[in-house]
């Protein structure tokens, strides 16, 4: 299998390091960066599962070990938090401390970023006139990639295709918008 001659410029989603990508889906410039943002991912999920439990229960009142799941701190830093009175605290035993959830929930969000919703696109009317489309022909040669990739490529995105003859066609600017039109050969 050959390698592929793609070279999209784009930003890792996790450092913010720009690199060049060799495929249309990549969006982390190495597997650490890309191994670091799913176990984030997955810690904040473990996280909000845990919180909502205790949300769901009722409780207003967790223990620090339950605390340290949740919330991204210490175990020293929730009890100064607690001897300089910004978390509120009752004690059963001298080693079992229950802390406010609300007061945690204050002083340690949970997100550093908002949930963005993303709203379904509108169905995209085409225009499949030839003038306004590249043959699959013309894609490989302008942007060096195979035939096979484009295809691949094409029904990754969803992205509408004519067949005139012998020609396949494609519209010009899904397909530049796709390749970003950074590595046209002219």
């Amino acid at each position: 299998m050959g390698k592929s001659k793609l070279q999209i410029p784009k930003v890792c989603k996790y450092c913010g390091n720009t690199f060049l990508a060799k495929t249309v889906k990549t969006g982390y410039c190495s597997h650490q960066c890309a191994s670091s943002a799913s176990n984030d991912r997955k810690k904040m999920e473990r996280r909000q599962k845990v919180l909502d439990k205790i949300k769901a229960a009722g409780t207003e009142y967790i223990t620090i070990t339950e605390a340290l799941k949740i919330f991204t701190t210490s175990r020293l830093t929730v009890i100064r938090m607690v001897h300089s009175k910004n978390i509120r605290c009752f004690k059963t035993s001298p080693k079992r401390w229950f802390v406010c959830v609300k007061d945690l929930e204050a002083l340690f969000p949970l997100r550093s970023k908002p949930i963005v919703v993303e709203t379904p696109k509108a169905s995209q009317v085409f225009d499949m006139n030839p003038k306004n489309c590249y043959t699959i022909g013309e894609i490989t040669k302008r942007f060096g990639i195979t035939e096979s990739s484009v295809y691949k490529h094409i029904r990754q995105f969803s992205i509408p295709i004519r067949q005139i003859g012998n020609y396949v066609y494609a519209p010009k600017k899904e397909i530049d918008k796709m390749y970003n039109n950074k590595n046209a050969r002219k």
